[in-house]
């Protein structure tokens, strides 16, 4: 066995590229939202898809802040 410290490459890679897959991730809805609008289903989903949206933003942008600081203090460097 080997000395060396393991290695996260998925937790490096939401470190680095955590904020862009938060606002990619919360605009699926949106973007669902303003189909179904283009559709003729009613303002009220624009709504509902807007308000899930930042919802899902909030939850994924706290957890990679609360990722990276886990990785600040207990990961190798």
């Amino acid at each position: 066995m080997s000395n060396q410290p393991p290695v996260y490459p998925t937790i490096r890679f939401l470190v680095a590229k955590g904020d862009l897959l938060a606002v990619l991730a919360a605009l699926i809805p949106v973007l669902l939202g303003f189909w179904g609008l283009a559709s003729g289903f009613s303002w009220v989903w624009m709504a509902f898809a807007i308000v899930v949206g930042t919802g899902l933003w909030l939850i994924l942008r706290s957890y990679v802040e609360v990722l990276r600081i886990l990785s600040d203090t207990l990961m190798p460097r």
